[in-house]
């Protein structure tokens, strides 16, 4: 039996519900996601799924902005939403006993929000500031610039956030609209873990939703279909402290067999301070701070990613460092002691991770909605000890090419030629 069990049900009008009993917990984590995201808009909808989560928060026929939060808040508990690419998520953490009131209000967030068109005009401000201070965060800012390059002329290589022109644009018609055609049952996902059983949230929720029937088309998006013939590298020249550099590989998307060897990859190279790149660039030179090296994935595709901040006058040298390591594992390959260090840590981290009722329940909605038959968490740590250190070798040669290179470089004073010269392996 699973140590982290969890069921999942269907109702009659296709909406899902996937629960994780915590028994020894105190808490309870509710979310409600939808699979929509800014990889799902068109041009002239940029921005749409983010202004949309906004403006859920803002009202809804029984409650104002400030009674949403004080109902959750009120009894002690937070509440909180994001977008990404492909998902956006409502969600509330509240003591057990408080389960029931805590989903009350985000199902009516939900389905009953009203989109007051001076209550949107305030919002729309609010989100273009929320655009500008990512503007003033450059450790931020270059992970857009890298996204952008990466993903050159498709959906995902734009912000979610949009652009003040297409806040602009967005009106209270259009998000009624957007809500209309993908806030769906067939498209929705209610996951909760914490002390509360399956029967008790599925009686909750047939009460609260069991009669929503809207219908919809899942959303589309536009698959990835590279032809990068080299290395692309975005430079922007700006007034910074430190260099700020992200530099990744186009790889594999979330449900692809290899994501198991990836992710061990990933780790070896820069996942903690043991890895090859912490002590190659911090330990043994003392070139940056931290360097990290982590995934992006998506349903199609994705990519392995390092980033470090750096002095400009070593910057040279640190981007160097990173492709030499690339390059060394591909050739060479891995040591024993390095593949049962990053499998201990991996399977370590992911089992520390779900005793978290948030990230669990995350977890759970994020695969319950794009993955048909996901597996369990001891499963996964199999699949994971059943990586060999020729699987990572031969990832590693598959992904660590110049035609899938990308490089986003955010400082003061750099010279353009120089890093163009030394991004690429060699």
């Amino acid at each position: 039996m699973s140590k982290f069990p969890f069921k999942e049900t269907k109702l009659d009008n296709n909406l899902k519900i996937v629960t994780a009993e915590m028994p020894f917990m105190e808490s309870v984590a509710v979310g409600i996601l939808v699979g929509i995201g800014g990889r799902h808009e068109q041009d002239e909808e940029l921005g749409i799924s983010h202004f949309l989560e906004h403006a859920c928060f803002k009202g809804t026929k029984k409650r104002n902005a400030r009674q949403i939060s004080q109902a959750i808040e009120g009894m002690g508990g937070s509440i909180n939403g994001f977008t990404s690419e492909e998902v956006t998520c409502y969600y509330a953490k509240v003591r057990y006993p408080k389960f029931e009131k805590a989903f009350d209000v985000l199902a009516d967030m939900y389905l009953n929000a009203v989109f007051n068109c001076s209550e949107m005009n305030r919002e729309r401000g609010v989100i273009k500031e929320e655009i500008k201070m990512y503007m003033d965060m450059p450790g931020q800012l270059v992970y857009d610039d890298f996204s952008a390059t990466i993903w050159k002329n498709h959906p995902l290589g734009r912000s979610v956030l949009g652009t003040f022109e297409s806040v602009d644009r967005i009106k209270s018609k259009d998000l009624v609209n957007f809500r209309k055609n993908n806030y769906t049952p067939n498209n929705t996902v209610i996951s909760v873990a914490g002390n509360i059983s399956h029967n008790d949230v599925l009686k909750c929720v047939k009460k609260h939703l069991a009669k929503w029937d809207s219908k919809g088309p899942v959303p589309k998006f536009i698959p990835v279909k590279s032809n990068q013939k080299k290395p692309r590298v975005n430079i922007r020249n700006q007034s910074t402290e430190q260099a700020h550099l992200v530099a990744g590989f186009r790889s594999v998307g979330r449900l692809h067999p290899d994501r198991f060897s990836l992710r061990v990859l990933s780790n070896i190279l820069g996942g903690n301070m043991s890895s090859r790149l912490n002590h190659e660039i911090r330990e043994k030179r003392g070139l940056a701070y931290s360097v990290h090296s982590h995934l992006s994935r998506f349903t199609d595709v994705g990519s392995l990613i390092i980033s470090l901040d750096t002095n400009v006058k070593t910057l040279s040298d640190a981007l160097s460092l990173v492709l030499k390591n690339c390059v060394n594992i591909a050739e060479k390959g891995i040591k024993k002691t390095e593949l049962k260090h990053a499998k201990e840590y991996l399977n370590g981290i992911m089992a520390l991770t779900m005793e978290h009722t948030t990230e669990f329940m995350i977890w759970l909605g994020r695969n319950s909605l794009t993955e048909s038959d996901f597996l369990t968490i001891e499963q996964l740590i199999e699949k994971t000890n059943d990586v060999t250190a020729d699987d990572v070798q031969r990832i590693a040669r598959k992904v660590f090419k110049n035609n899938r290179l990308n490089i986003a470089l955010i400082a003061d004073n750099i010279d353009n030629k120089e890093i163009i010269d030394i991004a690429r392996l060699k």
